[in-house]
């Protein structure tokens, strides 16, 4: 009778990674910087790609309508500037300058003076530029290439092939390849010198295999724990203890984009599993011509010793 796989997902917040809102995260720790000036003008291009998407498009809209209040008041301010438009009645400013920022011109209203033209041509100036800036930044970012890699919730240390060996699985999810796949990890944690300062150390860990002509479905990386290795003879409350993160990043070659792409993980102590091993999501028969790879099971694990999958890795150990 198989074992019922163990859901670590549900028991232990996911692990997360990179930016978050007024920091850096690094497995469960945020990272905040202090010290350094949180506004740079040469970063403005930076800042408006890195914005979400809801915050984007309401930064776009405040300046829309800040932009035409803005000159509405101006042409307010001095009456008979718009020719047309009732006396006293701001509304009617307030379309003119729509009209204006978008070079419509509907020709019921129309500059009422010179100082009605100096607004409006000051008006339809800013307006061209900030369509043009607005529009590069929309072709930026619906432009600029990601990926859809997922990555195990947790790590797990098992026997393969009779050593010990840390696992975590990565997968492609689109139906595309991701050509001259590379994956890198690093072990982060805390030391403390010989002076008795603590120091933070990164350590690359050894991959069985680390490259890749095609990455399509999943890949189990591995990392030996032998006499080399920085994890050779730590306990799981050793490195809760030396406040250890491990760090993953793949990157490759987008085959639909052309262009490179890349993802990145971070595990803290308590997402790396001892003695457990992943679900296997190949499934040995064949449907027709078809295996079938479940994803559902991508991020369930066992205790060793019990049934619910294969040899450890067996789902997939290589790229593609």
């Amino acid at each position: 009778m198989s074992a019922t796989p163990r859901r670590p997902a549900q028991q232990i917040p996911r692990p997360r990674v990179g930016q978050v809102r007024g920091g850096f995260q690094l497995g469960t720790s945020q990272i905040k910087r202090v010290g350094v000036s949180f506004w740079h003008w040469g970063d403005i291009y930076h800042w408006m790609l890195t914005l979400t998407w809801p915050r984007f498009f309401a930064l776009i809209g405040m300046l829309y309508f800040v932009t035409n209040l803005g000159f509405a008041l101006a042409f307010f301010a001095v009456p008979g500037s718009i020719s047309n438009a009732r006396p006293g009645y701001f509304p009617d400013c307030v379309f003119f300058s729509i009209e204006t920022l978008a070079t419509v011109g509907y020709g019921y209203m129309n500059p009422g003076s010179t100082y009605g033209h100096i607004v409006a041509s000051t008006e339809i100036l800013l307006g061209m530029v900030e369509v043009a800036a607005v529009t590069g930044l929309l072709f930026a970012r619906f432009s600029r290439p990601t990926s859809r890699i997922m990555f195990s919730d947790v790590a797990v240390i098992t026997p393969f092939n009779g050593v010990p060996t840390l696992m975590l699985r990565a997968g492609n999810e689109r139906a595309n390849l991701i050509l001259e796949a590379s994956v890198r990890a690093a072990l982060v944690r805390r030391e403390t010198t010989q002076e008795g300062q603590i120091f933070t150390r990164f350590y690359d860990l050894k991959l069985e295999r680390d490259q890749s002509g095609v990455f399509a479905l999943t890949w189990t990386i591995l990392h030996r724990i032998d006499e080399s290795s920085p994890l050779y003879g730590k306990t799981q409350q050793d490195l809760h203890d030396e406040g250890a993160t491990l760090a993953v990043a793949i990157s490759g070659t987008d085959d639909t984009l052309n262009d490179f792409v890349h993802a990145r993980q971070t595990y803290a102590a308590e997402h790396i599993f001892f003695n457990h091993h992943f679900a296997d999501i190949l499934s040995d028969k064949m449907e027709g011509n078809v295996r079938i790879l479940d994803y559902s099971k991508f991020h369930d694990i066992y205790p060793d010793g019990t049934e619910g999958g294969s040899m450890p890795g067996a789902a997939l150990a290589h790229p593609g």
